[in-house]
């Protein structure tokens, strides 16, 4: 499966003198395999900044913004939403019911009006 990930919104705050500091990022993530999608929508706290290695908020990726989403879900929580997205891939593997006529139902004929 192919994911990818997204920054959908970001807050932010003044924490002493770091002006600026992402301290919530609403994410998704869109699955993919073999053309059947999935995707998970959620948000987390980060962890807090290091002031030696504090990036302007004007100077973010959503790259690094993603980078500290993961860091702040810590690897159970990324591999958590992976599997979220892959079993909802999976249930699309599964045949599904459909409804069929009734076999000893007649057969309703389009009129040409119709057509």
């Amino acid at each position: 499966m192919v994911s990818t990930w997204k920054v959908r919104q970001i807050e932010a705050m003044n924490e002493g003198a770091l002006e600026n500091v992402v301290v919530t990022v609403c994410f998704a993530i869109d699955g993919d395999e073999d053309g059947l999608k999935g995707y998970v929508e959620s948000d987390v706290k980060l962890l807090p900044p290091d002031a030696a290695n504090f990036t302007k908020l004007a100077d973010a990726t959503e790259e690094q913004v993603i980078g500290w989403t993961k860091a702040a879900l810590g690897d159970n929580g990324v591999a958590q939403f992976e599997s979220m997205l892959q079993a909802q891939i999976d249930a699309q593997k599964v045949a599904q019911p459909k409804v069929v006529p009734l076999p000893w139902a007649p057969v309703e004929e389009e009129s040409e009006e119709a057509a």
